[in-house]
């Protein structure tokens, strides 16, 4: 295992058992909650579906989507007492435009952004070309990260991120997660756990 350090990310290499990332692949694949992306216009035409979760959720969270525990176990930083969690498809044409993660902002009606972000790539296809994620300041460019499949990079909350245009045979999957450290008072408005997806009205924001 291997792991690469900057002042703004860091890359760890070979995080999981490769047959871990086949599992994980096809559960996501397969999530009756795979749709249309929920998330802002940012991620036009791209696919999937989060969940948002405290720790005291945690449990509640792998009761329902038990292929996340392992993960859990190795993404989340003990410093962190909230996470947006983000299954992410790119299919082939399709890219994330340049923003800042916030999506719980919405509770509290409060702009907040977490204090890192970490990103797992659970699938990269061989014949991939471009889907690079790109990292910046308003001012300039901080780095530029090639996706390799099980490869876990966390890169700070505040800073400006895109992906660029995604050509390949096959998806480009990710697990995004948004982690934070709250007050007290900015806890209480935040459900210990609860599924956002646009697969069926009945799924979107279900709150447990």
């Amino acid at each position: 295992m291997k792991t690469t350090l900057t002042k703004c990310y860091a890359q760890r290499h070979n995080a999981f058992p490769i047959e871990y990332l086949n599992d994980l692949r096809s559960q996501i694949l397969s999530c009756p909650y795979l749709a249309a992306s929920q998330l802002s216009e940012c991620f036009a035409k791209t696919k999937g579906f989060s969940v948002i979760f405290k720790r005291s959720g945690i449990g509640k969270l792998e009761q329902h989507f038990p292929c996340f525990k392992p993960y859990l176990k190795v993404a989340l930083k003990q410093a962190c007492n909230v996470f947006y969690l983000n299954a992410l498809v790119l299919e082939n044409g399709t890219r994330v435009e340049p923003h800042v993660d916030c999506s719980i902002s919405a509770y509290g009606m409060m702009f907040t952004i977490p204090n890192l972000v970490s990103v797992l790539y659970v699938q990269v296809p061989q014949d991939i070309n471009g889907g690079e994620l790109v990292l910046q300041t308003n001012e300039h460019q901080i780095g530029t990260i090639q996706p390799r499949t099980n490869t876990l990079v966390y890169f700070r909350g505040d800073l400006l991120h895109s992906v660029n245009e995604v050509k390949s045979s096959h998806p480009r999957i990710s697990l995004i997660c948004e982690q934070y450290n709250l007050s007290e008072t900015r806890l209480e408005p935040i459900p210990d756990f609860a599924i956002k997806s646009e697969a069926d009205t009945h799924y979107n924001s279900q709150v447990y």
